[in-house]
């Protein structure tokens, strides 16, 4: 949930289509997507509305999404450049715990909240044992991985068909608001208009931004 106002689009490039590529579900929340998938793992159908509701741009400004995963879990997404109190904000409820991140951009571990279910308080030791060093997340530290993984010559722990998922699912979100039908994972292949542009082609409102030249 983030807050843009009409002046941030003044930059030409901002809320278009052909070269941001989408609104706050392809530009903000994709990375959101990516915490949420590598956690809850590969999903499975998306069924989605977007709208631009108030900014002078192209694309939506607003987009909600339900979200089946292979697994059998169920998620509800949602993607806004109309929220004052901006936040980004994962929570998983599992069969014995809630486990919530609150944050804007960066995190660390005081951004976690644990919460056992009754009866189950003995896994809040568990969580608070973790021995890994606090580090504020970023693309820095995505970066350093990357580079440490070709020095080792290790693959890279995230693998182009984690990255497509992604991807996938932010596109899939996009096809199934303009198309008004769930997509299924696997379903946009080929030259599906979708597998080309985060649009495709079917956005239901015309545009406003000036043609660049």
């Amino acid at each position: 949930m983030w807050y843009r106002p009409d002046d941030y689009f003044d930059v030409p490039w901002r809320g278009r289509w052909d070269i941001e590529g989408g609104g706050p579900t392809m530009g903000h929340g994709i990375h959101q997507f990516d915490l949420m998938l590598s956690v809850l793992g590969p999903w499975s159908q998306i069924t989605a509305l977007a709208e631009r509701q108030a900014r002078p741009t192209d694309t939506e400004d607003v987009s909600i999404a339900a979200v089946r995963f292979a697994g059998g879990a169920l998620a509800t997404v949602v993607n806004s450049l109309l929220s004052p109190r901006e936040t980004s904000r994962l929570r998983f409820d599992f069969e014995y715990a809630t486990v919530e991140l609150e944050h804007l951009y960066g995190y660390r571990e005081e951004h976690w909240r644990f919460t056992p279910a009754p009866g189950h308080e003995e896994l809040s030791a568990l969580w608070a044992n973790a021995d890994e060093p606090d580090i504020t997340s970023g693309h820095r530290l995505q970066i350093e991985a990357i580079l440490d993984a070709w020095d080792t010559g290790q693959e890279p722990g995230v693998s182009l068909p984690d990255a497509r998922r992604t991807l996938e699912f932010a596109a899939a979100t996009y096809a199934s608001a303009f198309r008004g039908v769930p997509v299924a994972a696997g379903e946009l292949s080929g030259d599906d208009p979708f597998t080309l542009s985060m649009d495709g082609g079917a956005v239901p409102w015309g545009p406003v931004k000036e043609a660049l030249v």
